[in-house]
């Protein structure tokens, strides 16, 4: 009954509707949805937040419907002998056996999609989901309440848009996340690539809301409704499924094993990085591939969060040619990141100093740093080559060469910066006598 539901099977939304345990299949399948979204995206033990969450939310956001669609639109035209009744447990029933269209967001896109490529494709799956649910309670407002299928989906996207417009406008106020964003920029930080894409998108989608909740608005009172529509059918007594809940229990349940077991592994490692034992927390990584963490999660220190110029510096600092290449390669990545942000937040220059010093004793550290000596030098960290380059000339380089209008380092061939190879017998050094900041030479 479900999979015909969830197609818009006729009979099935009439079985649903007029079955009461309904609602308690609908509930079930709203808390696996919970799993769906978080199996492989947050460890279950951080938070409870991860199982009630999707039910919270939407026992708001089915309330909200049921008001603007049968007290508001609905109920004005039931016949006039027609007793009053409370359909909302009904109305809910049906609203939540549309939780397994969202399963899809458990499709694990971070495992062959880079960050920026699974933000698109995650968008793309949350574009099909509302979609379809817009669609299917179209088809049920069709069913039961005997209208055009226009008019019903004229209802829904007027409630649908106006729903989307109050959370963002609220959520812009009350989430956390949001106020991250905000305060990142004012910091000089920028905002991982998938957040960017995602404010860019919410943007978006507040204009379209608007659109879409005036083309609405007007449409239905170009041609107001004046016939009557039946009222929601009432329910009785039905079996629960109880064999099907527990399979798809069981089911989501060995699903999500492997990718808890990761989740555990990033939260354990995260906590050692968060309490400063940073050797231990090498030591930790250095028991696994990279593969045996969640994808979707930036290794702490994250490049894009505050704390990242308190505990980079000592994690860098501590790695070796010994230090598994992986590791190696991810903490390099984050210092690359780090880099891109608009302004420098160490307080350190102890720190910095030995980070980099470890950092020109890797195997690939040398490359590294003649790849990113223009952001180091734009950031207060200028390199010098002590038998190719003066002083003078290096730090000519950096004041003469400011990012562009977009906050990105300007290529080399625009500078007039020679970058001598690592076969020159150069020796990379960071100001010996000291480490440029601003206008100043900090003495050892």
């Amino acid at each position: 009954m479900i999979g015909r539901f969830l197609f818009g099977n006729a009979r099935a939304i009439r079985e649903v509707a007029s079955n009461r345990s309904a609602l308690w299949t609908g509930i079930v399948l709203v808390l696996l949805t919970g799993i769906a979204r978080n199996y492989d995206q947050n460890y279950f033990l951080e938070t409870p937040l991860w199982l009630i969450g999707p039910l919270a939310f939407s026992f708001f956001s089915g309330s909200f419907l049921y008001g603007v669609l049968i007290l508001g639109f609905a109920k004005r035209h039931f016949p006039a002998d027609h007793r009053p009744e409370k359909q909302w447990r009904t109305f809910m029933a049906l609203f939540w056996m549309t939780a397994p269209i969202a399963w899809l967001y458990a499709i694990p896109v971070e495992r062959f999609l880079d960050s920026s490529r699974a933000a698109e494709a995650n968008i793309a799956l949350l574009a099909i989901v509302s979609l379809w649910r817009v669609l299917l309670m179209s088809r049920v407002i069709v069913v039961l309440l005997e209208i055009s299928f226009f008019r019903a989906l004229g209802w829904v996207l007027l409630a649908a848009s106006l729903e989307v417009i109050l959370v963002m406008f609220f959520g812009a106020f009350l989430s956390g996340s949001f106020s991250r964003h905000i305060l990142a920029g004012m910091a000089g930080m920028r905002n991982a690539p998938e957040e960017e894409l995602l404010s860019s998108v919410l943007g978006s989608v507040w204009g379209w809301s608007w659109a879409v909740l005036l083309i609405c608005v007007v449409s239905l009172a170009a041609r107001p409704f004046r016939g009557a529509v039946p009222p929601l059918p009432r329910s009785s007594p039905g079996r629960l499924s109880w064999p099907l809940l527990i399979t798809l229990v069981m089911l989501w349940g060995i699903l999500a094993i492997p990718a808890q077991i990761e989740q555990h592994r990033f939260v354990t490692h995260s906590a050692l990085v968060h309490k400063g034992n940073y050797s231990d927390a090498l030591n930790y990584l250095a028991q696994f591939e990279r593969r045996d963490f969640p994808p979707a999660r930036r290794l702490e220190p994250n490049p894009y969060e505050y704390r990242v110029w308190r505990d980079l510096p000592p994690t860098i600092g501590l790695l070796n040619s010994n230090t598994p290449a992986w590791i190696r390669h991810v903490y390099l990545s984050h210092l690359t990141a780090t880099l891109s942000h608009y302004f420098s937040g160490y307080d350190s220059l102890t720190n910095v100093s030995t980070m980099f010093s470890a950092t020109e004793q890797l195997p690939e550290g040398r490359e590294w740093l003649l790849t990113n000596q223009v952001a180091l030098a734009n950031r207060g960290l200028g390199p010098r080559y002590s038998s190719r380059e003066s002083m003078q000339t290096a730090e000519l380089s950096a004041q003469h060469s400011p990012p562009d209008g977009n906050g990105r380092d300007k290529p080399d061939s625009t500078r007039g910066v020679t970058r001598p190879s690592a076969r020159d017998g150069s020796r990379f050094q960071f100001f010996p006598s000291g480490f440029r900041v601003g206008n100043d030479i900090l003495m050892k």
